[in-house]
């Protein structure tokens, strides 16, 4: 069972999933929603940290495959509020947009105001995380540090979702991956330019990107054998 955006009420063990966008948060809705146990999803929520019993749980994505996402679906879905300007811009009109600093990155009033591609592309997970400021790096490791049960990463997807099936008695076997966002290039076929602008304007989000990893790596490493066992086999199943 899935809550969107609501505080927990009366609940002795609450378990908030924060959905940073374009990480995959739809599967995720998917799979939760087809849990016996209430999920919280904050979609539109940072984080805020309630009682010591809270489980906070979060996906992480390298900002350069999130940021490239992001434009291809605005560009794609056209009831999103940016849709009419995106869908005229090439990427690299798009990336002139992410590394103008003279914008401040914040969100704008109205959801189709250009600038608003700074608010939902730069450091947008260190925002998510630090409760609302795309700055704060510092407070937002120290809230994952404290806080968090589990942060899984979105190249190891499906490595994520073994290990937090394990951990929390889930059932995860009717995954399937939804809202995925056709046509994007491979990052390979990206401009080198382009990917080294969507890294210096995103510093924040790849350092906790590359901590988290590191974190689920070791994590994937201590398996015992029957768990890599399984892994292995729901690797190939998903496959």
């Amino acid at each position: 069972m899935i809550q969107f955006d609501q505080l927990p009420v009366n609940e002795k063990d609450p378990v908030i999933y924060i959905h940073i966008p374009k990480t995959g948060g739809k599967t995720m809705w998917h799979l939760f929603e087809n849990q016996d146990e209430l999920i919280h999803i904050w979609h539109n929520r940072y984080f805020e940290k309630l009682n010591e019993r809270t489980t906070y749980l979060t996906m992480l994505r390298h900002p350069v495959d999130r940021v490239i996402s992001t434009y291809y679906y605005i560009k794609q879905y056209k009831r999103d509020p940016l849709n009419k300007i995106v869908s005229s811009m090439t990427l690299e009109d798009f990336i002139e947009i992410v590394q103008d600093h003279k914008i401040e990155n914040k969100r704008y009033k109205s959801k189709s105001d250009i600038r608003n591609i700074r608010y939902r592309t730069v450091n947008l997970s260190t925002r998510y995380l630090a409760s609302g400021d795309p700055d704060a790096i510092k407070r937002a490791k120290r809230n994952i540090r404290r806080h968090f049960a589990f942060v899984g990463i979105m190249d190891l997807y499906f490595e994520s979702l073994y290990v937090m099936q394990k951990a929390y008695g889930w059932d995860f076997t009717s995954v399937k991956r939804k809202n995925v966002t056709q046509g994007k290039p491979k990052r390979k076929e990206i401009d080198s330019k382009i990917i080294q602008s969507i890294e210096t304007y995103n510093n924040h989000d790849i350092e906790l990107y590359k901590d988290a990893k590191k974190v689920l790596q070791k994590q994937l490493n201590q398996l015992k054998e029957n768990e890599q066992y399984e892994l292995n086999h729901w690797l190939q199943h998903m496959a």
